[in-house]
């Protein structure tokens, strides 16, 4: 309000009981107090929200027991000649009795143009029914010379036997495929041949025909 001199620095502010002039400044100490108790303040914020944001969250770490088995492998049938497969079943089978054992044999012939290193058969029995015993790189009826690998040149052929022990009363609707292991120019490789769609055709005692 007007101090009533016409001195207007002595103009005065009225505020509960107390007067203060126009042009009052607060003291320096004053002011500096209050500029350093604005920085504590925001200080304090920025340190709250701070702690509250999450920091290089990191992606949980898989349970032992979370992990995908790994997958599991599988191989098909290598045939490593251009025109067709080195090892072919020929027309010619064989077959032969003894008590409870049956001796099944497959003629194979030689379709490339290189000489290969024979290997082991491997009978592949859908249905069961036999267990191998034996094999040979011989006809049904032949003596047993073991699994000695043979060599076979171009176009020629020969002969594998398995014997098996039976295990049911009647192996007319067994299925007997074969898998042929063989080496050529240093590289292994197997061919899976046909075999017998099934033994119904082979004679065997107690089965019709038999």
């Amino acid at each position: 309000m007007p101090s009533g001199d016409g001195d207007p620095a002595a103009d005065v502010v009225e505020q509960g009981g107390r007067h203060f002039p126009l042009n009052w400044r607060p003291p320096r100490g004053a002011a500096i107090l209050l500029a350093v108790g604005l920085v504590i303040g925001l200080a304090a914020g920025y340190a709250a929200g701070y702690r509250q944001a999450p920091r290089n969250a990191s992606p949980p770490a898989a349970s032992p027991g979370s992990a995908s088995p790994a997958p599991s492998l599988t191989t098909g049938t290598a045939v490593p000649f251009a025109g067709g497969p080195a090892l072919t079943q020929a027309t010619g089978t064989c077959s032969s009795q003894s008590g409870g054992k049956l001796q099944l044999g497959v003629q194979v012939t030689n379709g490339s143009a290189a000489e290969i290193e024979l290997g082991l058969v491997h009978a592949v029995l859908p249905l069961g029914g036999l267990r191998v015993i034996s094999q040979q790189w011989a006809p049904c009826g032949a003596l047993e010379v073991g699994q000695v690998p043979a060599a076979l040149g171009p176009g020629n052929s020969t002969w594998f036997s398995l014997t098996f022990q039976v295990l049911v009363k009647c192996p007319g609707p067994l299925p007997v495929q074969f898998t042929v292991d063989y080496t050529t120019a240093g590289e292994s490789a197997a061919i899976n041949l046909p075999g017998f769609p099934d033994l119904s055709q082979v004679p065997y005692t107690g089965c019709a025909g038999g």
